[in-house]
């Protein structure tokens, strides 16, 4: 034996051998393009066992076969042509039980003595999984990509700056590149821009999801309020995308504006009965001097006088009534003025003086307190609620106040900052735990009767004052009700990019 034949024999036996322990597909393929041999995972890749490999060639397997770029390959043909290693390329194989697999193959040129490329080795990676994954995927996308444009609400991603970088749908007359690269802020109502900003900039600071209400235009081009939530992506630490979801709430306000209107005027009716009474008191002694007047002979000019002046407070005392039913019962816009929680408070107790006192002895405690942004008849309506169902939880069992202390007492609190608050205390049954948290959702009441929206529209209202509402409570003891208004507008000294560069500081 030759000293070439030796050398060929033990290149055989290493090859073999490393087709073996290859941790891949590796087959050895001859010019003509049909196998000499192939290891076991290649095998398994392929679903045939070798004697039946071995009369087919590895490109009459393959199904189309693509180059990196995409570009049809003739694989493995091409490291015959050039004598130049080829790949990787990807194709599919279907196999004998008509299952598809997919691989990235690669081609290398085996040499004879003359130069000559006289075999191939190819290698293979099975991919099948990879694929079926990336199909997934791409169906996932394809279903939530209709679902967000056929979504009734707005889907924008933006970057941290407000930018937008996709959106599920766009207003009539703009198209999407029209939208995508702007900012955010182009299309939201000037006025509230600030407040947006510094939502914004509270998500992109915290991580934290944030919801709020802004006017943005709408799909009829006007200003539209938007319930808007954003949703901040952290990625290594840092806050770089933001998911917006912005729903139309015109038909959500305007049903809530109906719903407050009617427990407006169910308070109105509510108290009606009491009023009439005020109403009738002085009514009576104004009645009562004018006749006196009116039937005196010998008019006596000093006990005339008398009797003016008495007529002249009870008119007084009445024009006082309407003043105070008036206010509550205004309608028209809720722009926010300031005004002077004081007064209204006292409007209202006068209001709900008749249901309130019946109940319970009334304690005022009211200090001083600095102007506060609110409409006025809406806050009305507001303390209102609060004294007749403080009063309506003292009455509720009155077996339960034997020896107890019937009372309702109002203070006033400063946070120090911007928000002052008026608290309403009463001596009631108290709120059980688990109900606490259930009493501001619309429609759920603990009463016999009742609409279940009075807290609800409440909260609503003192929300869209910049304010909010608290409730503290103990059973047996009493429940605390703490109006929180805002003393002066939010400030505005607020930037994404100082946000941005704030987040880049390192941590104490």
């Amino acid at each position: 034996m030759s000293r070439s034949q030796t050398r060929g024999e033990r290149t055989e036996e290493l090859l073999e051998r490393l087709l073996e322990v290859a941790p891949g597909g590796v087959a050895h393929v001859g010019r003509d393009g049909r196998f000499r041999s192939v290891n076991a995972e290649a095998l398994r890749l392929l679903g045939e066992d070798f004697d039946a490999v071995r009369e087919s060639s590895f490109s009459g397997l393959l199904g189309d076969v693509v180059d990196e770029d995409g570009a049809p390959s003739e694989f493995p043909s091409r490291v015959f042509e050039t004598g130049i290693p080829q790949g990787p390329v990807m194709g599919s194989i279907r196999r004998p039980d008509g299952e598809v697999a997919w691989l990235v193959a690669r081609a290398e040129p085996l040499f004879d003595n003359d130069g000559g490329v006289e075999s191939a080795l190819l290698t293979f990676v099975d991919i099948t999984a990879r694929k079926r994954a990336e199909e997934d995927l791409r169906r996932s996308e394809q279903k939530w990509q209709g679902l967000a444009e056929n979504l009734p609400d707005f889907v924008l991603m933006v970057d941290r700056d407000a930018r937008i970088l996709s959106i599920n749908r766009t207003l009539p007359g703009l198209t999407e590149t029209d939208i995508v690269g702007q900012s955010a802020m182009d299309f939201l109502e000037p006025s509230g821009r600030e407040e947006y900003l510094r939502r914004f900039a509270e998500a992109v600071t915290t991580g934290q999801s944030v919801t709020f209400e802004m006017r943005a235009r709408g799909e009829d081009g006007d200003w539209t309020w938007f319930e808007t939530r954003v949703v901040p992506f952290d990625e290594n630490g840092r806050v770089e995308r933001l998911l917006v979801v912005a729903r139309d709430m015109t038909e959500q306000r305007a049903m809530l504006a109906s719903l407050a209107e009617k427990e407006r005027l169910a308070s109105v009716g509510m108290i009606a009965a009491g009023v009439a009474h005020e109403i009738m008191n002085p009514l009576t002694y104004v009645l009562a001097n004018l006749e006196f007047i009116s039937n005196e002979r010998n008019l006596d000019p000093t006990r005339t006088q008398a009797a003016l002046h008495a007529a002249l407070e009870g008119a007084r005392r009445m024009r006082q009534i309407v003043w105070d039913l008036r206010s509550l019962g205004r309608t028209g816009v809720e722009e926010l003025f300031y005004v002077d929680a004081r007064s209204v408070f006292e409007t209202a107790l006068r209001l709900a003086g008749p249901e309130v006192h019946r109940s319970a002895n009334v304690v005022v405690e009211m200090g001083e307190l600095p102007a506060v942004l609110a409409s006025e008849s809406r806050l009305c309506q507001v303390f209102v609620n609060l004294l007749v169902n403080a009063a309506q939880s003292i009455e509720k069992d009155r077996e339960a106040f034997e020896g107890k202390k019937r009372e309702i007492r109002i203070s006033t609190k400063h946070d120090g900052k911007r928000f002052v608050g008026i608290s309403v205390q009463d001596t009631g049954e108290g709120i059980e735990p688990a109900l606490l948290k259930r009493i501001f959702e619309p429609f759920y009441t603990t009463k016999r009767t009742g609409t279940g929206l009075g807290l609800s529209i409440s909260r609503e209202i003192i929300e869209r004052m910049n304010g909010r509402i608290e409730v503290e409570s103990q059973r047996g003891v009493g429940t605390t009700f703490t109006v929180w208004l805002a003393t002066m507008r939010a400030p505005s000294s607020v930037s994404l990019r100082a946000v941005a560069a704030a987040q880049e500081l390192p941590e104490d």
